[in-house]
């Protein structure tokens, strides 16, 4: 079992990298920033990159946070998405572990202290989430497990106040141990959003990795978040990502007999909610992007150290769930 806290003990703290990804986040600078500065972690860095807000949000952290010695502003060109932003900021850095944070967020003054010292504790933990609780109280986003071979959600609250091994932690506020991302790269950047951090988490754990949840940290989640809400275009890119997630993913023993359910599943829940079209612009991307994946499901099959079958039984929910509830709540 993997410890939930450990003390760093060297004289030397590992070097760290915050990438705060910003798009027109204007209410939440100061507050996101101003807690990040407060942590008492001695050897981070703040790397703030923005998407071309066009709200000015940029010009106000710079303002605010332009004699701190620890922040660095990032312009990219254009929106470039959650994937391709937060990889800009990966790529910026030598850190030994990388922090992907939404700049929705307001964190602990030990947030990163934790998250490093359970990094720390083992050479095979690979990313290290927290609990993310919105401004109500719920907690809306969190780690990933497997039950039957898919990927899921919690449904008991309870299991957001356990330590737990998990398939992948949410992307709104992880540590990354940058040398896998260097290996196995960062989120793909084919997703622009939206189950890009389920995907990365996968790929972890099939090079040999862990991730693992703690509840001793908790991030408050200041809004909804940039990507609230499932609009039509939404739904439509998380039918896709979803889709491309297994397919690329899975080993094809295991492709096989879930893929077909998966895709059934996924339909009928759409067409009880009359979002039949959505489902067949999903679909149709999907299979668009059919070199894409041929590509990758090769690269990531050769790369692989752990089998399905081992991945599944690491990375199992805590808590029981039939197979139904699973491939509702995937």
């Amino acid at each position: 079992m993997l410890p939930q806290r450990v003390q760093i003990v060297s004289e030397t703290k590992p070097r760290v990298a915050v990438i705060v990804l910003n798009y027109n986040g204007k209410p939440y600078v100061k507050r996101c920033l101003g807690s990040l500065f407060r942590n008492n972690y001695p050897n981070f860095e703040v790397l703030f990159v923005d998407n071309a807000s066009p709200d000015k949000s940029a010009e106000l952290a710079e303002s605010l946070f332009c004699s701190e010695p620890r922040f660095t502003l990032i312009r990219n060109t254009g929106n470039l998405g959650f994937s391709v932003g937060n990889n800009v900021g990966f790529e910026q850095t030598k850190a030994k572990y990388v922090i992907s944070l939404n700049n929705d967020t307001e964190v602990q003054e030990d947030f990163i202290e934790t998250l490093v010292g359970i990094a720390e504790s083992n050479d095979l933990i690979g990313s290290v989430g927290c609990k993310i609780v919105q401004l109500d109280g719920r907690v809306l986003y969190g780690p990933r497990f497997m039950n039957y071979g898919f990927i899921v959600r919690a449904s008991d609250i309870r299991t957001y106040d356990k330590f737990t091994v998990n398939l992948a932690n949410c992307g709104c506020a992880t540590l990354f141990r940058k040398s896998i991302l260097d290996k196995i790269g960062g989120f793909d950047p084919t997703f622009w959003t939206d189950w890009e951090d389920h995907d990365l988490g996968y790929r972890i754990n099939i090079a040999g990795f862990k991730c693992v949840y703690t509840p001793l940290i908790t991030v408050l989640h200041l809004g909804g978040g940039n990507y609230l809400g499932l609009s039509d275009e939404r739904e439509t890119r998380i039918i896709r990502n979803k889709l491309f997630t297994y397919a690329k993913n899975y080993q094809t023993k295991t492709l096989f007999p879930r893929f077909p359910l998966l895709l059934a599943m996924i339909f009928l829940g759409k067409a009880k909610h009359g979002k039949i079209i959505q489902f067949l612009k999903g679909l149709t991307h999907f299979f668009k992007m059919s070199s894409i994946i041929r590509y990758e499901r090769k690269q990531i099959q050769r790369a692989r150290v752990i089998s399905d079958k081992q991945l599944f039984s690491s990375c199992r929910i805590p808590e029981p769930q039939s197979i139904w509830k699973s491939l509702k709540l995937s």
